[in-house]
């Protein structure tokens, strides 16, 4: 009985307690939602920041802060000493980089900052921008909302339909220090008064900006990746003679789902070598041409087998042209053949590059939708 009093009067004690010491009203703060960052000309840091505007009297419902400074840390007093509150940036959604600071060397020491400070959103969507950052920054919103949301929704959704990579700022840092593996980007641009995601940026084990892919070849990268969740759309133009239709009509819209991977390594001749198999189920989402499915389905399936290895050769061989690794086939080399492994791990862009890569694709089609 006398614990259950001590346990009531605790309680009471609890309840008459304030919540707080010191109050923080919400619209005196200054919530960083997104930054930006990128080069000037004189090799000084111009730097962003979009923060949620709550005051009822205000218009606009953000605002747009720019400042120059040598390093992030220092652009970040700046920009306290311009803000009407104290900010705080626990809450980015995304971090936009300008190509420019890209193609510059080291990235990660840029960056340290976010790494260093726990306060920091280390889950932050890191994005390549594609021309000036200032012009995304100050790009139209009034029919959007706030672009710190509205960013960070397009590059989930860009994500969710497959037409480019989603790397959030912990796994960026983790991709620039492991040698098995290259980084990749999310990479968007203006284009007229609409941002529009464009695909892939491909970076260098430096953090440099080395070459593109477009949306398409963003699906193929994840695919090869082996991502998983949504489906994967891919429209394929089959070689008319092979079903009997004209040139011009010879295309068919897939889905790929359920894939399942066999990747085997070698290392032969002084170099590696990678047998990439993938038996892949696909959904038949448009036709354009008739076609007995029921008849002919075999042969159907072997010629989007030849469609989509040309198209993984293609991004295979620009991969090894540009000595990067964004597939990761550097997780697989390690993992098999550690000794020839550690003889290339400082250049393994280069080992890739001189490897054979074979990728061989089987197809079964599982569903062709309402039949007509």
């Amino acid at each position: 009985m006398k614990r259950c009093l001590i346990v009531i009067w605790a309680l009471s004690l609890l309840l008459l307690a304030s919540g707080c010491g010191r109050r923080m009203y919400l619209e005196n703060r200054q919530i960083i939602l997104m930054s930006g960052v990128d080069l000037r000309s004189d090799q000084q840091l111009t730097v962003f920041t979009s923060t949620p505007v709550f005051s009822v009297e205000a218009k606009q419902k953000y605002n747009i802060s720019e400042t120059t400074a040598d390093t992030l840390r220092q652009a970040r007093s700046k920009l306290d000493a311009m803000s009407t509150g104290p900010l705080a940036s626990g809450k980015i959604q995304t971090l936009l980089v300008g190509k420019k600071l890209l193609q510059r060397a080291d990235i990660l020491h840029y960056l340290d900052v976010f790494m260093r400070d726990p306060k920091s959103e280390i889950n932050a969507n890191i994005v390549a921008v594609d021309g000036p950052v200032k012009e995304i920054m100050h790009a139209n919103m009034k029919d959007k909302g706030r672009p710190g949301v509205v960013l960070k929704e397009q590059t989930e959704a860009a994500y969710a339909s497959r037409t480019a990579v989603k790397t959030i700022m912990q796994e960026f840092h983790q991709q620039l220090l492991d040698p098995r593996r290259t980084p990749s980007l999310t990479e968007i641009k203006l284009d007229g008064n609409e941002i529009v995601v464009t695909g892939t940026a491909l970076l260098s084990k430096k953090g440099t900006y080395v070459t593109s892919l477009n949306n398409e070849e963003s699906a193929l990268l994840m695919l090869l990746q082996q991502r998983k969740g949504q489906p994967f759309p891919f429209t394929l133009h089959v070689p008319p003679q092979k079903i009997k239709a004209e040139q011009q009509m010879a295309y068919i819209s897939l889905e790929i789902g359920h894939t399942k991977y066999d990747i085997k390594t070698r290392h032969e001749n002084n170099r590696f070598a990678f047998d990439i198999r993938m038996d892949i189920d696909m959904n038949m989402t448009e036709r354009l041409f008739e076609y007995d499915l029921e008849k002919d389905k075999k042969r159907l399936e072997q010629a989007l087998e030849q469609e989509l290895q040309k198209k993984c050769d293609a991004l295979i061989a620009k991969i090894q042209k540009h000595r990067i690794d964004p597939i990761g086939l550097g997780v697989y080399a390690k993992a098999f053949h550690y000794g020839f492994w550690k003889k290339v791990e400082n250049d393994w862009g280069q080992a890739l590059a001189e490897a054979k890569v074979r990728v061989m694709p089987k197809v079964t089609i599982k569903s062709s939708g309402v039949a007509m």
